[in-house]
């Protein structure tokens, strides 16, 4: 289809121009002034644009610019909040979507779990049921001594707790370390002994008596408390600092004599054998 010239209404067959005003025109050169060195000059700088007479005098109209600009910014305004709707529905489907494809996986996840149990082929529990299970060999035993019990043939319904037995506590040797600085305290021989045994479990007391200035003693000693299986390496002289004395700690405490009742006649004579406890490793004070 042949474009027609705006201002002279005639087919145009040669070079022509489009107002980038507001009535979108296409006109000759020669009807509107213009030279074919301007119009080469129009397409080498895209950046510069042409309008029209008519374009041109509407441009300097201030009521008609506002008008336009209020248009263009309603315009705006309405691409905007359509622009957003259609965000908030896509943002839904998508969630929409993640939500389904979650709780499938993770159904099928339940589904393929092999220790899961399935309520659907779960058997009822019944009373009998109930009774038949066993989870421990502890409660075999004590049903079976139960049930020879009933029959004449047990003896005894105590149930066997070997397998429960708990482990001996292991026995904590006990040394004497002496000739230790009156400022020295119990959280640095703590760590002192750490750093020498290469071990946490260290209990640390200072004997010092009650009551005593420990400004007025020339040098203070520590009880330590650890594992047996130590005792060589606490008594080896490469353990301790230079200056330290130390030795097995002994209580050289004489017996004491402790109060027990009176012995009445035709009296069990175990109730009254009362024994002195002397502990070795005890703390001196």
């Amino acid at each position: 289809m042949t474009a027609t010239c705006h201002a002279c209404a005639t087919d145009i067959a040669d070079e022509s121009i489009f107002c980038n005003g507001f009535c979108k025109a296409e006109f000759h050169l020669k009807c509107v002034n213009l030279t074919s060195a301007f119009y080469s000059e129009m397409k080498k700088n895209t950046q510069l644009f042409w309008m029209c007479k008519s374009c041109s005098k509407l441009m300097d109209d201030i009521r008609f610019c506002n008008t336009i600009r209020g248009a263009h910014e309603a315009g705006y305004q309405n691409a905007l909040s359509a622009h957003n709707e259609i965000a908030q529905k896509i943002k839904s489907e998508i969630l929409n979507e993640l939500k389904s494809e979650l709780r499938m996986n993770f159904t099928a996840l339940i589904n393929s779990n092999s220790l899961t149990p399935k309520s659907s082929t779960r058997p009822a529990y019944t009373a009998g049921s109930i009774r038949s299970r066993r989870l421990f060999p502890e409660q075999k035993a004590t049903e079976r001594q139960q049930n020879d019990l009933m029959h004449g043939t047990a003896s005894s319904l105590s149930p066997s707790f070997d397998n429960f037995a708990a482990p001996a506590p292991k026995q904590k040797f006990w040394l004497y370390l002496s000739r230790i600085s009156c400022n020295v305290t119990v959280e640095q021989v703590h760590e002192l002994a750490i750093q020498r045994l290469e071990t946490n479990d260290i209990e640390v007391f200072r004997l010092v008596a009650k009551g005593k200035d420990v400004s007025s003693m020339s040098f203070i000693s520590f009880k330590l408390g650890i594992s047996s299986d130590l005792k060589a390496k606490a008594l080896s002289t490469a353990t301790w600092p230079k200056g330290i004395l130390f030795r097995e700690f002994k209580d050289n405490r004489p017996v004491a004599n402790f109060w027990q009742p009176p012995r009445t006649p035709n009296a069990d004579s175990s109730l009254y054998s009362v024994t002195p406890d002397r502990q070795e490793g005890a703390m001196v004070v």
